[in-house]
């Protein structure tokens, strides 16, 4: 059986972050080991699915925006990384947490661009790396589990060339803060196509993109599978229907904290 449906941004965040908790490699390390789910709007989804923070807290799980046409830093009182040992929330600070990764443990990052190569690239506003600087070295030498949610919204021709053109110190003038763009070097990248596998054991494909009202950077997917497994899904993507944006202010321009020179002017 085939059947097709569209999701908007805010509905493939809920799918995916649904996919990315019911996930085996997660599941086991919320079992028997460590998993850092790192702050992100996708990643503010799984956060509110497994009751971590409130729906109203979602706008606080953030760090880098891209909000009313400008890349930009949310406010300070931002949420931080959540640590979880065990499937228990800890308070912990997550560069020590990481320290004591093995391979099965789990670290959750979300992306701003990934493309069809398989590269999943990450915006940087922090000349030092931010998250990106101080984690995915340790991953890389410990082994351990990286898993990229991020919609295809967010697919790009190559994250490399994409990567060369980018910089902090490289980019001469910019509406927004000035960042460089870094492509992981591990991870599984984890779309919409993932997670209604994971959930329904059925196989999607992107057929359509974009929409108008409402709908701009909405996929629109074919699922095909046994009946039951395609009618489950359609159900999701039905209740899914009602789910509203993630609304993420950045930072006002008046408090602004960050160091490097930002040529937008409000009203200019």
């Amino acid at each position: 059986m085939i059947a097709t449906f569209v999701l908007s941004p805010a509905a493939a965040k809920r799918l995916i972050a649904r996919g990315v908790i019911n996930e085996p490699v997660f599941r086991h390390a919320c079992t028997t080991g460590k998993a850092i789910i790192c702050v992100g709007t996708t990643n503010s989804y799984i956060a509110h699915e497994l009751g971590l923070i409130k729906v109203e807290e979602q706008r606080l799980f953030a760090a880098g925006v891209i909000s009313k046409g400008l890349p930009c830093v949310t406010a300070g009182n931002r949420l931080s990384h959540i640590c979880l040992e065990k499937g228990q929330r800890i308070e912990a600070d997550w560069v020590e947490f990481l320290n004591g990764f093995g391979r099965d443990d789990v670290f959750i990052k979300g992306a701003n661009a990934f493309d069809a190569g398989g590269n999943a690239g990450v915006l940087m506003a922090n000349p030092s790396g931010g998250t990106v600087g101080a984690s995915f070295g340790i991953l890389a030498a410990r082994g351990s589990n990286v898993i990229i949610p991020v919609g295809h919204e967010k697919m790009i021709p190559s994250c490399q060339a994409a990567a060369k053109v980018m910089g902090i110190k490289h980019i001469d003038n910019i509406l927004g803060l000035r960042c460089g763009l870094a492509i992981l070097p591990l991870g599984q990248i984890y779309t919409e196509i993932n997670a209604l596998n994971t959930l329904f054991g059925v196989d999607a494909t992107i057929v359509s993109a974009g929409g108008v009202g409402g709908s701009e950077g909405s996929v629109m997917l074919a699922v095909e599978g046994e009946k039951q497994q395609v009618q489950a899904a359609l159900t999701m993507a039905r209740s899914l229907l009602k789910e509203k944006p993630l609304s993420v202010s950045k930072q006002s321009c008046k408090n602004c904290i960050m160091d490097s020179p930002c040529d937008f002017k409000p009203g200019k």
